[in-house]
């Protein structure tokens, strides 16, 4: 059984090779890229490619191993037609990803940003505990997506640009809450645009890789 509480940094997409033999393979290549490699979503690319390629060659019948150096070989792996396409297909889903939680996290924030208004006005849209409930259920989906966006921002660069404007955005949205009549809420358009700035600048940044 391989042990990732020492590669904290790995999220695989692909099955884990299976067999003594095979995993301690899997454990040297991963030792490696950690070595050769600084940035976790550089590593992670190159062990998802490596399972990847190793999962073709095990549905072909066919040996799948790395050479001695894996400098050469990742150089090597850069300039092919497949791990180029890999590349593109893995950057999408991270891409997607990204907007995915940004979405859920303009969402929920904005359900829990009136919420917390209704509390401040004693003016609820049902009734308390109606509204209470949704303003939970929307902080779980809250948390959990702010956590995976924080940590996909982390495999790749310093996410505290992001966190500053994701709490900037929420600290005006609240000041517009208590400055503005009940009536005039613009907390949905204030997250939309802080998520729009947080999307272009992320697609930017994966464009350089």
């Amino acid at each position: 059984m391989i042990e990732f509480s020492k590669y904290p940094w790995i999220t695989t997409r692909f099955p884990l090779p299976e067999g003594e033999k095979e995993e301690q393979e899997f454990l040297d290549i991963v030792k490696l890229i950690e070595k050769k490699e600084k940035q976790d979503a550089i590593r992670n690319l190159y062990v998802n490619y490596y399972l990847d390629q190793y999962q073709k060659a095990r549905a072909e019948d066919r040996a799948f191993k790395l050479e001695g150096n894996i400098g050469k070989e990742l150089r090597s792996w850069n300039r092919s037609q497949s791990f180029k396409k890999f590349k593109e297909d893995y950057l999408k889903e991270e891409r997607a990803k990204f907007q995915l939680s940004g979405i859920v996290i303009v969402v929920t924030g904005t359900l829990i940003l009136f919420f917390l208004r209704a509390i401040l006005a004693q003016k609820f849209l049902i009734n308390f505990s109606v509204d209470a409930l949704v303003g939970a259920v929307a902080l779980v989906f809250f948390y959990r997506n702010m956590k995976m966006k924080l940590k996909l921002l982390k495999s790749y660069a310093s996410a505290k640009d992001y966190i500053y404007l994701d709490v900037a955005s929420f600290v005006l949205c609240l000041l517009l809450k208590m400055w503005m009549p009940p009536t005039f809420d613009i907390s949905l358009i204030v997250l939309m645009i802080s998520y729009y700035i947080q999307r272009r600048k992320f697609d930017k940044y994966l464009k350089t890789l």
